[in-house]
Formats: structure tokens, sequence, C-alpha cells
């Protein structure tokens, strides 16, 4: 964003109206980045799917921040709007917003392939909390890593993803050295395609059929299909919440300065909150009641929070009304959203999977992470913004959001209680995923056995 905003190298006071087109462009990008995936994924199995993609990731990024300090400052214009700077600024930005789910996807579907339901309920949350601590850290680091130039931004993203690509390899190595490696189970089903349908699966899947596999995968198991509209419905809440805030702001705190910093502790106390959530009381919470209850009191807070923003602009709460007091209300509801969906919903996502076959846990998994995050998001952006046209005024005008609020809200609830419906018990979990790797380890003893034969 520091690149895109800058107004040497970005577009400085026009990143408004840039940024919607290029936000508008993400999904797209996203799309064509899952489907290369999925072909390297069929093709490669996870381990150099996941190695390979970060490795690409890294060397754009780098490939970029080159080219932005070559042409930076030469101002090259192309055509009457754009300088070359601001072309590659602009296509980078586009790349950035959409390889990052991804590439987290599928380290999350490392961690659900390689522990049971118990262990993942018990160390998912310190995963969640020392990558929010490390979120943190990045961003305190910007002030220092951008003396040396803002595309020094982009070459130390590269750089880390580097250190992830070493590391996720080293994790895939450990994993087959002793024995839980989870292309294992991708070899064992592609032996049983093969011997079902005959040798045609074997070949690169175009691009009609891949979609095809995906359909039925969402139709094969329900509780994808549940996670995939949960997805939408809770990412349509938080733009509603997000857009919500963004208006009551400008309305209660009208100085630049001033909405900045309040802006800044806002999101600090979020994720200050998650943080202590996902060390203190996510680990425990997670032992002690079962996923699918969670999966239904999960929602209370922020739709009696939206109850209570409709019940605010009654007369009975007139007191309410203020721009301040709107202003701390929507927050209060944003924050709850939010704080819920970084220290629980995601980890509950999470959880979803790992009683789940190969294909669910990556190929799923991916297609929900990246499709449906961004359709939730998009989508409700473009309802919003085809509202403000159609009524030729402000959506924050007249009470509309907070109407949007209540609805979309009660929308999540219902998603969240369909797919709570939708899930294995603990129990049940444990025995799915028991069954799993003993399955997994019995073909591989045999295939091993017959190699030794040989």
């Amino acid at each position: 964003m520091a690149l895109f905003t800058s107004s040497t190298l970005g577009f400085g006071a026009d990143s408004a109206s840039y940024y919607t087109l290029a936000m508008t462009c993400v999904s797209p990008t996203s799309m064509l980045l899952l489907l290369g995936y999925g072909r390297l994924l069929d093709v490669s199995g996870p381990k150099k799917a996941l190695v390979t993609s970060t490795g690409f990731c890294a060397g754009v990024l780098a490939m970029f921040a080159l080219a932005i300090s070559m042409v930076g400052h030469h101002h090259v214009a192309l055509g009457n709007n754009w300088t070359l700077s601001q072309m590659i600024v602009w296509i980078s930005f586009v790349f950035q917003n959409s390889y990052a789910h991804l590439l987290y996807a599928q380290m999350w579907s490392f961690l659900g392939s390689i522990f049971t339901p118990s262990q993942a309920g018990r160390y998912y949350s310190y995963v969640a909390g020392l990558s929010s601590i490390a979120s943190m850290v990045a961003g305190v680091s910007v002030s220092r890593i951008v003396k040396f130039g803002l595309p020094g931004l982009l070459g130390a993203a590269s750089l880390s993803l580097c250190g992830t690509l070493i590391l996720s390899s080293r994790a895939y190595t450990l994993a087959e050295a002793n024995g839980f490696d989870p292309s294992l189970e991708m070899k064992k089903r592609s032996k049983e395609k093969i011997l079902k349908q005959g040798n045609d699966d074997n070949k690169k899947l175009p691009l009609v059929q891949q979609m095809k596999d995906g359909a039925l995968l969402f139709r094969r198991v329900p509780a994808l299909a549940a996670l995939f509209f949960e997805t939408i419905t809770f990412q349509s809440l938080c733009t509603v919440l997000n857009t919500s805030l963004v208006t009551q702001l400008k309305d209660a705190v009208p100085d630049d300065q001033w909405r900045a910093a309040w802006t800044g502790r806002f999101y600090g106390c979020t994720n200050g909150l998650s943080t202590l959530f996902q060390f203190l009381i996510m680990p425990t919470l997670s032992q002690r009641i079962d996923p699918k209850s969670l999966w239904k009191l999960m929602p209370v807070i922020p739709v009696s929070c939206a109850i209570f923003q409709v019940l605010s602009r009654s007369m009975v709460y007139s007191a309410l009304s203020s721009p301040i007091s709107a202003l701390y209300l929507v927050a209060f509801s944003f924050l709850a959203a939010k704080t819920m969906d970084y220290s629980l919903r995601n980890i509950l996502a999470e959880l979803v999977y790992v009683p789940l076959d190969f294909e669910s846990r990556y190929m799923g998994k991916e297609i929900i992470a990246v499709f449906a995050n961004r359709f939730g998001k998009s989508g409700m952006a473009v309802i919003l913004s085809g509202l403000q046209f159609l009524l030729g005024r402000n959506v924050g005008e007249g009470g509309l959001l907070t109407g949007m609020t209540f609805f979309v809200s009660l929308a999540w609830w219902v998603s969240c209680l369909s797919l709570s419906s939708r899930l294995m018990s603990r129990d049940e979990a444990e025995r799915a995923v028991g069954s799993r790797m003993s399955g997994v380890a019995d073909g591989n003893d045999t295939s091993n056995k017959k190699t030794k034969d040989e």
C-alpha cells in the first residue's frame, strides 16, 4: 500500500480511483493462480506444488522490486494517464493481493494432514498466535526497511518467501522421513483411480475438467459446500461493517491525522485481543467444547451487536445516535467480528479440514481460501456500489448499512448452523483420521515390500 499511494512511484492523491480498479482485478488473478496450482498439485504433488508456487511468488516480487528501482524516477509516460512506474506498481499490487491466500492455505493443508483433531485443537491456536506476532513485528519493521527505498519492501517480502520456501521444503522432508508424508495419500488415491478408470486420468486435466472436478468435490463433501457459503456470508458481513466504520469515522473524526491515529489504535487493539485469545483462551476452549458447538455459539456476539445497532436508531435509544456514539457502536461490532475471526473462526475453519480426504484438504481448501474469501468481499462491494448508484446518495445515510448488517449477520449465523450440522463430532473425526492414517501406512508398507522383493 505504501508503494501504491506513493506520490513519486505510485498514484498519490489519485490512489482511490486506481485502487478500485486494482481490487476488481484481484479475483480474476487469484483464480488464474488457483487453476495453475490445481494442475501443479495434480501432476507433481503437494510438496513440489508448495515449493514451486512459493519460489514463483518470491521471484515475481524480486522482479517487481528491481523493475521499480530501475525505472521509478525516470517518469516514462505510457499514454496520458500512466507512467511506467505506476504500471509496475499497479500490477505488483494486484499480484500481492492475489497470491497470499494461495500460499498460506497450502501450509495449513500440510498441518491438517499431519495432526489428529485433538492435536490440531491443542496447537492450532499457538500457530495462529505466532503468526499474529510475526505480522506485528513485520509491521513495526516497515519503518526501518523503507529507509532503503520503497522497492526495498518488495525485496524484503521476496526474501521472507525464500525463507518460507526453505522451511516448507524441510517440513515435507521430515514428514517423508518419518512416514507421515501427505503425498502418500495422494499416491494411493491415484493408483485407485487408474485401476477404476484406466490411464486417462494421469494426463493433464483441461480447464473445464478442473472446474467440473471442483464442483463434484463440493457435492461429494457437504461440509466443504457449507464452509464455502459460511465464508461468503462472513466476508460479506465484514465488508458491510468495514464500510460502516469508514463512513462513521469520517463523520465523527474529520481531522485526517486524528482519524489515522484512531484507526491505528483500533487495529492494534484488534490484534492485541486476538493474540491474547489465541494464547490464553483458545487452547482450553477448543479442548473442552466440541467444534460443532463452537460454530453454533460463535455468531452470538456479532449478531447481538447488529441487533443493538438497529435498536439504537429508535427513539428509545436516541442518546446513541450522535456521531461519536454511532462510531463506537459500529467499531465495537467490527472489533467483535474481526477478533472472533482471528482468534476463533480461522482455527475452527482449519479444524473442518483435518478429518477430510486429500482432495478436500488441498484442492477444496484452496478454492475456499482463494475464491470464497474474494467473492464474499468483492460481491458485497459490488452490491454496495450498485445501491449507492441506484439511490444517488451515500449508502451510509438513512440506516441502510445498519439494516444490511443485521440481515447479513443473521445469514452468517444460519450458515454457521448449517455447517455445524454437517460436521463430524470430535470422536468421529478422531476415528476418521486414525482410519485414514492407518490405511496410508498399510499402503506404504505394501509398496515398500513390493519394491524390496523386486
